[in-house]
């Protein structure tokens, strides 16, 4: 141990060039700027030698232009910026150099552990180093290299053998001098220590503790930058990989599964994680119980990309990392689940895998926790670490966009079919009285108009308000003469618009009638300057304009804030007329697929309602009422009451003078709207 090797040689470079770059600066001078320009008359040529990678050295027989004060050279950095570069194996070589040019009689170097809060003794190149690992738990006292990570400040120790501080460490190689040197980031955490000793008597002097002390603020520096420059990189990646699945989740061309699938595997491969998840939490239902969905990708020896989603967890009772973030809202990274008495022991019966590491995160908003995502088991082995965590951090901010765009659309797709709901009920509740409807097809649809129809001074209140419904037909039979209607569809279009106008004291259904009538005089008198489509036009919005009027104006609805001035940006009472116009002129969704509905189901087949009733007694209640008959006997009233229903059908036909219904009826042919015109003969 007392000369070990690297252990590995990952950068392209060799690190032996190194150590001649100090005979070589002698002779040329580079022409960028370094950190701080060094006067050759401060160092003996061992220093040089050692600092000639890092520093410009002041040449006296060459004149150049000396900039006064520290500044900064990134090119001399070149070597340990590097792509491939092992800032282990790049530390171990500075210290062998080191070891060379302080005449010493070896070196050691510690890595700085600080989850674990350890140094950890680097080994020569093994195909498993970690097997030979040698751990130091970090504190005062004792051990010479834990105690430097400790107070971060050199040591010089005069006389290993007898020094009392240190009881352990040096003594077992003989040495006789040693100086501990930590190698401290610019933020002031200590990346590593180097551990120089001799076993001859002579003691470290001031210059070479001066070179050594230069040597480890560079290569701390160093150190700082390297891991500064893959964290930016991982993270610019993982900004470009997760915007572009973010993009296509927006433009729906990916469903929620697929996008959080194809992060939690993007997020699992940077950080090197084992097993992701995802929770969204359900705020729409928090009581007692903590419900979330979640999404997980199963462990990554599964060898699978199929998301795996529960509908519903219970993250207030189960005793897990996620579930303990949902409730406190803080981030966890734990080093050993297993053995935490505050989660259950978790082992994966499909694996066999044991949860040991876990890196949890909240996703919160201005209410509270929305969210939570899980990382567990890294596949080297080792806990998460203060890199991981930041990057980590960049993922959690996206999961906040995913979150909130979930919910969105949740609400969006619960209100869309809410909307639907109330739709359909609306247009239930707009159908006209069956007997309105009845008692107008008793005279075809139509009223017979009084002696003054025809004349602008006409006004309902001269005869009958409910003649209105009559009156308004003849209106639109008397305008489209070459065109026939379905009289029916006619009388039901009309009774439907007429019964949804409010009883207001002007934009009520009377107010709709004098508007038809008077656009009814203008056409009729004027023939030929409106094509059908237009005539239809006119004809529908005189009868239509007004519908569903609230008896306010646009500016009232606007400063009270009603939900329609919400909806549209102008024209308020406008938009909401046209759109309950559109709502009733729509009709039957089988009859527009080009089907002809059930009989029961159609209104212009309701005269063969009895029929149906009497297949669906015959074919389904009876037999089931025999069965029950048969198990419990004084339910024998149930079925004789049946029957009499279906017999009292059987009259209802023999009235009507109607046939059965048959299903071979229901077959596929063209729709026809309201405004078409008849292929066959109009019922006079």
């Amino acid at each position: 141990m007392v000369d070990p090797t690297p252990r590995s040689v990952k950068s392209v470079k060799s690190r032996l060039d190194t150590i001649k770059q100090g005979d070589e600066a002698q002779h040329s001078v580079s022409k960028v700027q370094s950190h701080f320009l060094v006067p050759s008359d401060k160092l003996d040529k061992i220093t040089r030698r050692v600092i000639a990678p890092y520093a410009e050295i002041e040449r006296k027989d060459v004149k150049e232009e000396v900039r006064e004060g520290p500044y900064l050279d990134i090119n001399r950095f070149n070597v340990f910026l590097e792509d491939t570069v092992d800032l282990n194996s790049l530390l171990y070589e500075t210290a062998n150099v080191l070891k060379a040019v302080t005449n010493s009689s070896g070196v050691f170097v510690y890595i700085v552990d600080p989850i674990k809060n350890e140094v950890v003794l680097m080994t020569q190149n093994t195909k498993n180093p970690e097997r030979h690992e040698v751990n130091i738990p970090i504190e005062e006292g004792k051990i010479a290299s834990a105690h430097v990570a400790f107070t971060k400040e050199y040591l010089v120790i005069e006389d290993v053998q007898r020094d009392r501080r240190f009881a352990e460490g040096l003594k077992w190689v003989d040495a006789k001098v040693a100086l501990c040197m930590p190698v401290l980031k610019p933020d002031g955490d200590c990346y590593a220590v180097l551990e120089l000793f001799r076993t001859h008597c002579e003691p470290y002097d001031h210059n070479i503790i001066y070179t050594v002390v230069s040597v480890a603020c560079w290569s701390g520096a160093a150190v700082h930058q390297a891991q500064a420059r893959i964290t930016l990189q991982k993270t610019a990646h993982l900004n470009s990989e997760l915007r572009t699945l973010l993009h296509n989740y927006f433009c729906d061309l990916a469903s929620i599964d697929t996008m959080l699938t194809d992060m939690l595997a993007v997020i699992k491969s940077f950080i090197g994680a084992m097993r992701s998840s995802f929770f969204i939490i359900d705020r729409e239902h928090i009581g007692e119980h903590l419900q979330a969905d979640m999404w997980d990708d199963g462990w990554s020896s599964e060898n699978t990309t199929m998301p795996r989603r529960k509908m519903k967890v219970n993250l207030s009772q189960e005793q897990t990392p996620a579930g303990l973030v949902a409730r406190t809202g803080q981030v966890l990274n734990l080093r050993d689940v297993y053995r935490d008495p505050r989660f259950t022991k978790e082992i994966d019966p499909t694996t066999g895998t044991v949860v040991r590491t876990s890196l949890v995160a909240p996703i919160m908003d201005k209410n509270g926790v929305i969210g939570v995502v899980q990382l567990t088991n890294k596949t080297n082995a080792h806990p998460f670490d203060t890199d991981d965590e930041m990057i980590f951090s960049v993922f959690v901010n996206y999961c906040s966009l995913i979150v909130h765009f979930y919910n969105m659309q949740t609400k969006k797709i619960y209100h869309e079919n809410l909307n639907k709901v109330y739709s359909n009920l609306m247009g239930l509740h707009l159908l006209p009285c069956r007997h309105d409807l009845e008692e107008l097809m008793e005279t075809n649809g139509v009223v017979l108009p009084p002696p003054n129809f025809k004349n602008y001074n006409y006004h309902i209140s001269e005869g009958s308000k409910e003649d209105m419904p009559g009156l308004v037909c003849s209106m639109f039979v008397e305008t489209f003469a070459d065109r026939n209607f379905e009289r029916q569809n006619l009388a039901d279009f009309v009774l439907t618009v007429l019964l949804s106008y409010r009883d207001n004291p002007y934009h009520n259904a009377e107010h709709a009638f004098v508007f038809t009538h008077t656009m009814y005089l203008m056409l009729v008198n004027n023939t030929g300057y409106f094509d059908f489509v237009e005539t239809a036009g006119l004809m529908l919005a005189g009868l239509c304009h007004d519908l569903d009027h609230p008896g306010f104006n646009n500016n009232y609805l606007q400063l009270t804030r009603h939900p329609l001035a919400s909806m549209y940006r102008s024209s308020t009472l406008e938009h909401h007329h046209y759109f309950l116009a559109k709502k009733i002129i729509e009709g039957d969704k089988e009859r527009a697929l080009g089907y002809t509905p059930l009989s029961m189901m159609d209104r212009r087949r309701y005269l063969n309602q009895p029929p149906e009733q009497i297949q669906f007694l015959s074919v389904v209640v009876i037999p089931c009422l025999m069965i029950v008959q048969t198990v419990f006997p004084n339910t024998g009233p149930l079925l004789e009451n049946c029957r009499k229903t279906q017999e009292a059908w059987h009259e209802e036909i023999a009235i009507r003078g109607q046939k059965l219904w048959r299903q071979s009826v229901s077959v596929p042919r063209a729709s026809r709207n309201l405004f078409n015109a008849n292929t066959d003969t109009a019922t006079n």
